[in-house]
């Protein structure tokens, strides 16, 4: 776990393609992490290294840019939070109609 930081930190530097050996290390650590990958992406986002990954996604090296991509898609993406419980897609409007309903 002590890795993560200095691993974050690379992700900063110009050199291609350490950047992506980088990458590539760090979408291992979080695919094998088990129960312990959200505490591994918390420490990720502390370093500052998901800021770092997400600007990364614009890359002009195609395979930082999928890369990238793939570690947010994969382990910290939030399509959970639109989604309700029961299902429904929540846009934090609220679903209450107006006490007089509706006039069109």
């Amino acid at each position: 776990m002590n890795v993560i930081p200095p691993f974050c930190s690379l992700l900063g530097i110009r050199d291609a393609q350490i950047v992506q050996v980088v990458l590539d290390g760090l979408n291992n650590i979080l695919k094998k992490a088990g129960n312990r990958t959200e505490e591994i992406c918390q420490k990720i986002e502390e370093c500052g290294g998901l800021d770092k990954i997400e600007h990364l996604q614009n890359h002009e090296n195609e395979e930082i840019y999928k890369l990238a991509y793939e570690i947010i898609d994969a382990f910290f993406s939030s399509e959970d939070d639109d989604v309700e419980q029961d299902g429904h897609f929540n846009d934090g409007q609220g679903g209450a109609q107006p006490a007089g309903g509706f006039n069109f």
